[in-house]
């Protein structure tokens, strides 16, 4: 529904044989004033137009702001009005297509005009008549009481929608945001004005049936301090203001507005109900709430409290955390230690130290104090120790274990998380074999009887490293390559001199000049141990002298000779060192210059020098 000028609703009801498409409207009659202009009575959302139809006085209701979709609500309105019977309620029709403005068509409502006054100018005109005054209260509660009953909310109570006949019936209009239990879980549009309503009004989501209960005692108040003191009419400017004696503003502050003060000296009655006030105002949602009626009746009656405890019961640990909880009735406030709690049921503390916690419950008439008592002790402390904390795997050990505990009423001993005594003094000593790493633990159950403290110590069971280290030569020559071999078992770390190896494994070394030790460090739960591997070196063979047999030559003369080379046996590792040493000896240089077509020692002797050494190394 689009918002729309209020002129143009006028244009159209003035021409409203044509453009009112409402029939029982359309050829009615509407009112003017002395001047010939349409009486029009225009509010926040919606205007309103009287008119007479055989002999019976409306209302033409149009809207001139955007109020979301209100077919259904409207029709559920209507019929839930019309079933009710409640005579403060009118007849109340809703048209979908009632008006034409503009040439687009919207919605109307028609409603039986009520003749009389707004609540306000009802209560100006007869201020000074206190009888008045109380039966119009006393009309108020009655209509108030009914709606509750129908579980009905007008939703916007305020002095302008409640409207008070000369026999002082009273009538509700406006009916734009009603709430019936068929209209369940509806956005909460119209929030109505600010000085009827509680300050949470604006924050509201949902339509229900609470949501008149602060206006009710808001207006109530108000008849009923009027009918006692009617200057306040005055002293308020009430005559003049759009609300009755109570601001928003004096919601923000109650017991410190002026109106606060001035009911407060009227004694009797008022200082329960200004109480209520500053209970509701004390609430975080509208759902708490209860009819102030209902409140009353309970305040009336003496407070009672149910219960008064701390969930912790009479003895708690310092520093522990524990709520204090609380059960009372018949109260308009609540103090814990001085502290208003009147919203809550509960708070939770922190004790440092022993402490009374004092709860007093108010009614207005009376009061009553209850006092509990919560005493702090100090958490237990446990010392446990092991003569050993490691031992070896497979060999006969025991332990002793020892435990000293303070703050404690009992003291357990457990075995890997099992109890194998409850008596156990706060100091002692037990004494056991161990085969397999064990968990000894402490237990204390703290002075408060509750809380359990534990200490534990564990006591290891680990094998002892085994490993073996070799090498496959004990003796080398120079250069020659070796080979280190290693093996472990429940090592943690192995180390080859220093430097960290791989637990398992081998290392080929490439050759040495010298004699060299090799050591492997095995590391285990108890420590270090080693092994070490030496290589020692051989020394070079050296041919100090070799001769040969040579012939004599007497003449020139072309001689074959057959010679058998002399066997030589050699232990020769490297062939160029021995090979470089032969050339060395001066027969060498001689043999090597005779013809090569007769015979070669040289070569002869290299050849000899390379299977000595092919064999050795083989």
């Amino acid at each position: 529904m689009m918002a729309v000028e209020i002129r143009d609703i006028r244009t159209s009801v003035e021409n409203h044989h044509r453009l009112i498409l409402d029939s029982h409207a359309k050829s009615a009659t509407f009112l003017k004033d002395q001047k010939g202009r349409l009486i029009a009575y225009a509010g926040g959302f919606s205007v309103v137009f009287p008119y007479i139809r055989n002999n019976e006085k409306w209302g033409l209701r149009c809207w001139h702001a955007d109020i979301g979709n209100v077919r259904k609500k409207f029709e559920i309105t209507s019929k839930v009005m019309k079933n009710s019977g409640a005579n403060y309620l009118c007849d109340f029709v809703y048209e979908e297509e009632g008006i034409s403005i503009n040439g687009h068509v919207y919605p109307t409502t028609r409603m039986r005009w009520i003749d009389g006054l707004s609540i306000k100018d009802y209560i100006c005109k007869h201020k000074n008549s206190k009888n008045t005054m109380l039966k119009l209260a006393d009309a108020f509660l009655l209509m108030a009481q009914d709606m509750h009953r129908n579980k009905f909310a007008h939703g916007d109570l305020q002095h302008g929608n409640i409207i008070v006949d000369e026999n002082g019936n009273l009538f509700l209009i406006d009916y734009d945001s009603f709430y019936c239990p068929e209209l369940e879980d509806k956005t909460d549009i119209i929030q109505g004005l600010k000085d009827y309503q509680h300050p949470l009004r604006k924050h509201n989501k949902i339509t229900t049936e609470k949501i008149d209960y602060f206006s009710e005692l808001i207006i109530y108040l108000s008849i009923l301090a009027i009918a006692y003191n009617p200057s306040l009419i005055e002293k308020h400017q009430l005559e003049i203001a759009e609300r009755l004696l109570f601001k928003a503003e004096d919601f923000q502050d109650i017991k410190r507005s002026s109106i606060y003060n001035d009911i407060l000296k009227l004694g009797g009655d008022f200082p329960i109900l200004l109480s209520i006030l500053e209970l509701y105002l004390l609430q975080t949602s509208l759902s708490s709430l209860q009819p102030f009626d209902v409140v009353w009746e309970q305040l009336k009656k003496e407070p009672i409290v149910n219960e008064f405890s701390a969930s912790c019961g009479d003895t708690i640990l310092e520093g522990k955390e524990f709520t204090l909880s609380w059960n009372v009735e018949n109260y308009t406030q609540i103090l814990l230690d001085g502290e208003d709690v009147s919203s809550q049921n509960s708070k939770t503390l922190t004790t440092t130290s022993s402490s009374s916690h004092k709860l007093t419950v108010f009614n207005g008439f009376k009061q009553i104090s209850k006092i509990v008592t919560v005493s702090a002790c100090q958490p237990p402390t446990i010392a446990i120790t092991s003569s050993k904390t490691k031992l070896h795997k497979g060999r006969k050990e025991s332990v002793i274990i020892k435990w000293d505990v303070k703050n404690s009423s009992k003291t357990s001993l457990c075995i890997n998380e099992k109890n194998i005594d409850f008596k156990r003094k706060s100091k002692g000593s037990y004494k056991c074999d161990v085969s397999e790493t064990t968990v000894f633990t402490i237990k204390a159950l703290a002075l408060d009887g509750k809380t359990y403290f534990d200490e534990s110590v564990t006591v290891e069971v680990h094998p002892d490293a085994e490993y073996s280290f070799t090498s496959d030569k004990k003796h080398v020559y120079p250069t020659i390559p070796f080979k280190l071999f290693w093996c472990s078992e429940h090592a943690i770390k192995v180390e080859l001199n220093g430097e960290e190896v791989a637990k398992n494994g081998s290392k080929i070394i490439d050759g040495i000049e010298k004699e060299t030790t090799y050591t492997l460090s095995v590391t285990d739960e108890f420590g270090i141990t080693s092994k070490s591997v030496t290589i020692n070196m051989l020394s070079i063979p050296k041919i100090e002298a070799m001769r040969v047999p040579m012939p004599e030559f007497t003449q020139k003369s072309v001689l074959n000779v057959n010679m058998n080379i002399p066997t030589m046996h050699f232990n020769v590792p490297y062939i160029n060192t021995l090979t470089a040493k032969l050339k060395s000896e001066p027969y060498c240089d001689d043999l090597m210059k005779h013809s090569k077509s007769t015979f070669d020692i040289g070569e002869k002797i290299k050849d000899l020098i390379h299977k000595f050494t092919k064999h050795e190394k083989e």
